[in-house]
């Protein structure tokens, strides 16, 4: 018998700065790996400054931009153009970038702001967005730079 989704209490186990909520399902209680807004780039003036940013970094899948941001944890910003002619396929784009860095939003810098921008757009798989998420937050803010984050 499957159990209500609610969400009920939270893990402090202090390795993220967000707390995990664990929710009941039928495997017992499991972590929620969510993707809230305080995780969100919103403002226009924060993707215009990741834009200006100097830290970069591209291979055939995506583009970064990353920035410090003095918050104590990672957030992600998406820019998909025109370029990708029809919406679905824009927000299919987005939806599989946002995914990728929920799912291994523990392996980003905590302190930064990550601005993707696609750079190939046909026949994307969820594989191949996630290997260039992480490869590229850890080409643009390695270890030295993360240790100089707040």
């Amino acid at each position: 018998e499957l159990l209500a989704l609610t969400f009920s209490g939270s893990s402090q186990s202090g390795t993220s700065p967000i707390p995990a909520p664990r929710r009941p399902c039928y495997l017992g209680f499991m972590p929620w790996h969510g993707y809230p807004k305080i995780l969100r780039m919103t403002r226009r003036s924060e993707f215009d400054a990741a834009f200006e940013s100097p830290v970069k970094a591209k291979d055939p899948v995506l583009q970064l931009h990353a920035r410090l941001n003095g918050l104590g944890r990672p957030r992600l910003g998406i820019v998909v153009g025109r370029k990708v002619r029809t919406a679905p396929a824009r927000n299919r784009i987005k939806r599989l970038i946002r995914e990728a860095f929920r799912l291994n939003r523990e392996k980003f810098a905590s302190g930064w702001d990550y601005l993707f921008l696609p750079r190939k757009t046909e026949k994307l798989t969820l594989a191949e967005v996630a290997a260039s998420v992480v490869k590229l937050a850890h080409k643009a803010v390695p270890p030295e730079r993360e240790a100089a984050a707040p």
